[in-house]
């Protein structure tokens, strides 16, 4: 079976859920040995209406009283990587669509599963289908310097591969309610409501983008310095974060 196949494949598979959608074309890459970006065009587009804000808009307060507080530097190309206990790492992981675009946040096991590889942030931290402030990258027609400066940006992440999974059915079944029974739906809402979480901040201190000239990364992030704050629970549930409260009136 040849490329264009492969990936007509992977994007005409309606109603299957975007987790299962990502495993087949990680399985389809590593098989190929082909960038994963090459399978997922589709789950990740680079869209132009996309959403416009500079600043982190996210609905959940900072974190003033972190459980561990970091810095660190990466260089464009480079995987960062910080133990940050609890068996977990935090991980800036270079972006799918090259090393030219950035880096995306994640929080991976120390110790993976064996068969597919599995990250704890991205289930956890919305929206699913939009750009996410875990993306460190040039993606959905944002420049390095917005990029740069949508500063801080706030994630959540669960703690078990158990809690993973977990999730995934918790947001499955909030993205596609009709494939679900009310039976499950009462399970899965108590489930989303046991389901505890980390909570992480990402400020960029310092950057360094590259000229517009560059012939080879033009108007790319070249370097950047940053800090990393975190809370582990208890605090923060799956349930909340699908369903934040709404703040109130003045």
């Amino acid at each position: 079976m040849d490329l264009s196949s492969l990936l007509s494949c992977v994007q005409r598979c309606d109603g299957v859920e975007t987790s299962v959608k990502l495993r087949m074309a990680r399985r389809l890459a590593l098989c190929l040995g082909l960038p994963l970006f090459l399978l997922t065009p589709s789950l990740r587009p680079d869209q132009p209406h996309a959403q416009n804000h500079r600043k982190s808009k996210s609905t959940h307060p900072a974190i003033t009283e972190p459980d561990l507080e970091f810095t660190g530097e990466i260089d464009r190309g480079k995987t960062y990587i910080h133990d940050i206990g609890h068996d977990l790492q935090f991980r800036l992981e270079v972006a799918p669509s090259g090393d030219y675009a950035g880096w995306d946040i994640s929080i991976t096991p120390k110790t993976q599963p064996k068969g597919d590889p599995i990250e704890f942030s991205a289930i956890a931290t919305p929206p699913y289908h939009n750009f996410n402030e875990r993306y460190l990258e040039t993606t959905y027609n944002f420049s390095a310097q917005e990029i740069l400066e949508m500063s801080p940006r706030r994630f959540n992440f669960v703690l078990s591969v158990d809690d993973e999974h977990r999730a995934e059915e918790v947001v499955n079944a909030m993205l596609y309610p009709n494939s679900v029974s009310e039976d499950d739906k009462q399970r899965i809402a108590v489930s989303s409501a046991s389901i505890q979480l980390g909570t992480g901040e990402f400020a960029i201190l310092k950057s360094r983008v590259t000229s517009l000239k560059d012939p080879l990364y033009p108007g790319s992030i070249e370097y950047i310095k940053f800090e990393v704050r975190l809370k582990f629970p208890p605090g923060l549930t799956m349930a909340q974060v699908l369903a934040p409260a709404e703040p109130p009136s003045k």
